[in-house]
């Protein structure tokens, strides 16, 4: 059974990248991963493949050990994964708390790299990650310069990803 794994699934671009998957034709299962449960099961009417849900916040250790053993235990065939969550703050850069870049580090960078880690081993030859960045990654922009910070990881962590598993 192949399964895609979409993480920011209850808004944006990762709600539509839910019903992209759904509408591929080679996905048999979702797991949707985002902290609003709420919005993950009005999702599930609006596509036709199964979605597992993991209302799990990101940004907390913890989810990370729920996601493990989610995988340890149902041992998917993960051919599809797309890294959607995040978020950013766009104000003068002492205008934004100091939290405020803190989490946007833990969640547009750390937990990009936990989850892909962590899905690596279920993802046979031929599978597809997808890592969501931005604009942003391609030069500094003032008021959004932690958040352009966090895209220019996810540029490079992705491009390197691309070489190192090419054979995969």
């Amino acid at each position: 059974m192949n399964t895609a794994i979409i993480t920011g699934a209850s808004s944006g671009m990762g709600r539509e990248f839910v019903k992209m998957a759904a509408d591929r034709g080679d996905i048999d299962e979702i797991w949707v991963i985002a902290r609003r449960e709420d919005k993950l099961r009005e999702l599930e009417k609006e596509v036709s493949v199964p979605l597992h849900i993991l209302p799990l916040d990101l940004l907390k250790a913890g989810s990370f050990e729920t996601f493990q053993a989610e995988l340890d235990e149902r041992k998917p065939k993960v051919t599809f994964l797309v890294n959607a969550s995040g978020f950013g703050r766009f104000a003068r850069y002492d205008q934004i708390p100091l939290q405020d870049d803190l989490d946007m580090i833990d969640l547009n960078c750390k937990a990009m790299v936990n989850i892909t880690k962590r899905t690596l081993p279920f993802m046979p030859a031929g599978s597809r990650i997808i890592q969501v960045d931005s604009l942003s990654a391609f030069q500094p922009v003032p008021y959004i310069g932690m958040y352009g910070a966090t895209k220019a990881f996810v540029l490079s962590y992705a491009r390197s990803l691309n070489v190192e598993l090419q054979d995969r």
